[in-house]
C-alpha cells in the first residue's frame, strides 16, 4: 500500500466571528481622523500606528482573537499562552492594497475583516519555497494547481473572517476595486 506523506505543512487557522462590526467600523473611521498613520505594507490607504491602551469598542474582538490564537497555537503545539504584542487597523479605499510582506520577530500573525465590500480584494499567501517553485513546477508541468502545486493560494476577504498564520508566511492583499466602499481590517502579531 502506498500513500503520500505530507511534510512541512503550513497551517492557517480560519474562523468566522460574530461581532458587532458596525460599532468597530465607526470606531476605526474615528481613529483615522485622529491618527496620521504610517506606511509599512500599505500602498495607498491608511494604516494606524500600533494601538496602545484600551480601545473599548475593539476589546471583544481582541479577546476573541486572543482566545482563537491560543487554540491555534495549542493545536500546532506552540507554547501557550500567546498574547497580542501589537495590533493596528488598515483602511483601504479604491485601488489601495497591501504589498507582499511577512511579520518578523513574531510567532503568529493574523487579520480580522471588519468591512469587505464586493470586489475589495482577497488575501494571498505565498508558498514558502516560492522563489524556487516556478523553475520546474510551472504551467508546463502542472495539470491543476492545488495546495501541493500552487506557488500561492488565496483566501476570501470576507467580513467576520479571522485568519491566523505563522508570522514568517509571506502574504499580500489585492487592491480594493470597489469605488464606493473601503475595506477595513484589523491586523496583529
Amino acid at each position: 500500500m502506498s500513500n503520500i506523506q505530507e511534510l512541512f505543512k503550513t497551517p492557517i487557522y480560519k474562523v468566522k466571528l460574530n461581532l458587532d462590526n458596525k460599532i468597530m467600523k465607526d470606531y476605526c473611521f474615528d481613529l483615522h481622523k485622529k491618527d496620521k498613520g504610517r506606511n509599512i505594507s500599505n500602498q495607498g490607504g491608511w494604516q494606524s500606528n500600533d494601538l496602545m491602551g484600551k480601545h473599548e469598542p475593539l476589546m471583544k474582538m481582541i479577546q476573541e482573537i486572543t482566545n482563537h490564537s491560543n487554540i491555534f497555537a495549542n493545536n500546532i503545539e506552540l507554547k501557550t499562552p500567546v498574547k497580542i504584542d501589537n495590533c493596528w487597523i488598515n483602511i483601504n479605499g479604491y485601488r489601495d492594497f497591501n504589498r507582499e510582506h511577512n511579520h518578523p520577530y513574531s510567532i503568529l500573525s493574523g487579520v480580522y475583516y471588519l468591512n469587505t465590500p464586493k470586489n475589495c480584494g482577497n488575501i494571498f499567501f505565498k508558498h514558502p519555497c516560492n522563489d524556487y517553485f516556478n523553475y520546474d513546477w510551472n504551467n508546463k508541468s502542472i495539470v491543476n494547481k492545488n495546495e501541493y502545486t500552487s506557488p500561492e493560494w488565496w483566501l476570501p476577504s470576507e467580513q467576520g473572517n479571522l485568519y491566523i498564520f505563522p508570522s514568517w508566511l509571506t502574504h499580500y492583499v489585492q487592491p480594493n476595486l470597489n469605488k464606493k466602499e473601503k475595506r477595513i481590517s484589523f491586523s496583529f502579531n
